[in-house]
């Protein structure tokens, strides 16, 4: 028994020091300011949604990431753009016109998207306050955000987290993480 409990201890200390981390970016936003990884983690839990303005799903996946943002102080939302250099004004001209609320990023050149093996938008990931990847999802239909949405409510109310409580009654579907 003690060689179970033992070899259990050590493969979760392994998959703890090999857990897959998001790379350090650094990205122009809608204004042209660059903004850095480091500077998403301070609040919580992050999403980086990559999108393109071609993309039907993204667009559908856009307005429910927005709804989730608009939810919790604690969520940090982000959108990373894989327009080409060509299509960027139309990319910034849409979410100007959709009036989001969340962190708009442009990877023209597409060196995040590459690092990350994005290929077909939309791919979205979540992460913790330490940049470690939790969730990796591609695609979107209806009802993905309420996926979204159970993993952010569990790193939210992960026992011990510095996090802001969001409103309870905006989360109520998916009860509360024990």
């Amino acid at each position: 028994m003690k060689i179970i409990l033992l070899l259990l201890c050590l493969l979760v200390t392994v998959s703890l020091l090999y857990a897959e981390k998001m790379p350090d970016f650094k990205l122009p936003d809608i204004s042209g300011k660059e903004v850095k990884l480091e500077d998403l983690l301070n609040k919580g839990p992050v999403i980086i949604d990559f999108w393109a303005s071609w993309c039907a799903p993204c667009k559908k996946g856009m307005a429910a990431l927005n709804k989730l943002a608009e939810k919790s102080d604690s969520l940090t939302v982000v959108v990373v753009s894989i327009d080409a250099p060509k299509d960027i004004a139309k990319a910034k001209s849409y979410l100007k016109s959709s009036g989001y609320k969340f962190i708009a990023l442009f990877d023209s050149d597409k060196k995040l998207a590459k690092r990350l093996n994005v290929v077909n938008p939309p791919r979205t990931y979540i992460i913790d306050k330490t940049g470690e990847i939790v969730l990796i999802h591609d695609g979107y239909e209806p009802g993905t955000e309420k996926i979204y949405e159970e993993k952010i409510r569990e790193m939210i109310y992960f026992p011990g987290s510095e996090t802001i409580e969001p409103d309870k009654t905006e989360f109520e579907h998916c009860g509360k993480h024990q």
